[in-house]
């Protein structure tokens, strides 16, 4: 697997600095060093990292380090394994490598050819003119202070990086001591290639990216007419740059140039790093290749061509996209929402239609059939109508709490053991009279109201004059009639 990010270690404080490096962009950019301050190299200024000091940690040595967790990846795509490959080829066309495919690859004249089977991903690999790689040596650190450093470096460089959701950029960690540790640095040109934004890409990286890179060679090939060096560490790409925008260079000049960039290399990664030159292509002449390999004293040989590296994952990598690209499949991810949406609202509006369509109907259905049972019930219910009310006429007859009898009885229980008489007791319709005396008037009063808590008489409104107090007795009076 490529790690794209450091896991969250971080080296020990006595580790130091003193061994950042970092590798310059070759040829002749090397000769434009930036001035060395101290024992760092390339303008690398020790202050800048004295913020860093506070992070740092004891870091095992490399034979016990491990990878122990990566980052989050913000999408989840695709393995290598199953992506189709879009590569440049020599000429201005292009080649379509399938899954598993071990040949040349399909050509392809124009991008608007490329066709995808559905749920199958696309990764473009990206020209050295589109797409810049930039190896660099850096102090050990956890994944977020690394990609801080790298970016400061490279906006030293003139390189504009944005970071987040819409970065223009992404780095791989290719090996790491405790001390150090080794990048490769992807980064889209600005302004990128209108020519080259692929609705459908999944994915972009640097075409060398993904190509099986000879072990401690410098590979050269061809590019869309453009002569490109390609510099592996580990199996994996780490620095390539534009060697010359014609598909030929005179071997004197590429000797120059290859020497130069092997010094730099092995400046920066110790000796080895690079023991031999690996020409790609066809249109190498044999006394080129010859000349090339008395010149630079180093085993050169020419390869038809290389093919997709075959244990590559990308799934670990955060996606990278030109600017275009990503706010097209944002529009167009946000256009299929709201179809869907729309969609689903209207199954939803027209099945809520369809629901009251079918209750509507359900109610006449049922509204008929009870009209229906009406009418069938209609001479029975006027029957029973009329039995009803002769019974509600009788009910004050046969109703036994309303006989005189049981009312008188209901009225004695409220009477106290002495001191009350009543005199009269009538019952007419719907009223009482009762008329009586008592020893006194709070005895009369109190009497009246027992009459209305009791639960069988307070289904009267009793009247409550005062009691006619003569010598020592008090007469009283109460009228109670049936409530409503």
């Amino acid at each position: 697997m490529d790690p794209t990010y450091l896991p969250k270690r971080v080296p020990s404080s006595g580790d130091g600095f003193d061994g950042e490096k970092s590798v310059p962009p070759l040829s002749i950019a090397i000769k434009k060093t930036l001035p060395v301050r101290g024992n760092a190299k390339l303008g690398f200024d020790p202050r800048f990292f004295s913020h860093i000091a506070a992070k740092v940690r004891n870091f095992p040595s490399d034979a016990a380090f491990q990878h122990t967790s990566s980052p989050p990846v913000s999408e989840s795509r695709m393995s290598f394994a199953a992506s189709t490959l879009l590569l440049p080829a020599p000429d201005a066309t292009w080649r379509l490598w399938q899954p598993k495919s071990a040949g040349p690859g399909e050509a392809v004249s124009e991008l608007s050819e490329v066709q995808i089977p559905r749920g199958r991903s696309l990764v473009m690999g990206l020209p050295a003119t589109a797409c810049r790689t930039i190896g660099l040596v850096l102090p050990n650190a956890d994944h977020e202070v690394l990609e801080q450093i790298l970016m400061t470096q490279l906006e030293r460089r003139g390189l504009k990086l944005v970071g987040g959701a819409d970065r223009n950029f992404r780095w791989h960690l290719i090996s790491q001591t405790a001390a150090t540790a080794t990048v490769s640095v992807d980064v889209l040109s600005d302004p990128f290639p209108e020519t080259l934004a692929l609705p459908q890409a999944s994915d972009y990286t640097a075409a060398m990216r993904l190509l099986n890179l000879p072990a401690a060679s410098l590979v050269v090939t061809e590019e869309q007419g453009s002569l490109v060096l390609a510099i592996g560490f580990h199996g994996r790409l780490y620095h390539s740059h534009i060697l010359a925008p014609a598909s030929t260079m005179e071997p004197e000049a590429m000797a120059q140039e290859l020497l130069l960039a092997r010094m730099a290399l092995e400046a920066d990664l110790g000796g080895g790093a690079c023991e031999s030159i690996v020409l790609v292509g066809q249109v190498w002449e044999t006394k080129g290749i010859q000349l090339l390999e008395k010149l630079t004293h180093l085993p050169t040989r020419q390869v038809a061509h290389l093919s997709p590296h075959p244990d590559l994952d990308t799934q670990g990598w955060p996606q990278l996209l030109p600017a275009a690209v990503r706010e097209f499949q944002r529009s167009t991810a946000q256009r299929s929402r709201w179809i869907r949406s729309g969609v689903l609202g209207g199954l939803l509006f027209l099945s809520l239609a369809f629901l009251a369509f079918a209750y509507l109907r359900y109610q006449e259905n049922e509204a008929l059939r009870l009209q229906s049972d009406v009418e069938q019930t209609t001479g029975t219910a006027q029957r029973v109508r009329q039995t009803a009310d002769m019974w509600k006429a009788l009910s004050l007859a046969i109703e036994p709490r309303r006989y005189p009898i049981y009312l008188l009885s209901e009225v004695t229980k409220l009477m106290p053991p002495s001191g009350l008489v009543v005199r009269r007791f009538a019952v007419k319709d719907n009223t009482l009279d009762i008329r009586g005396e008592a020893r006194d008037a709070q005895t009369a009063v109190q009497f009246m109201e027992d009459l209305q808590k009791h639960p069988v008489l307070s289904r009267y409104q009793w009247s409550k004059p005062s009691p006619n107090v003569k010598g020592s007795t008090a007469e009283f009076r109460t009228e109670g009639k049936v409530l409503p």
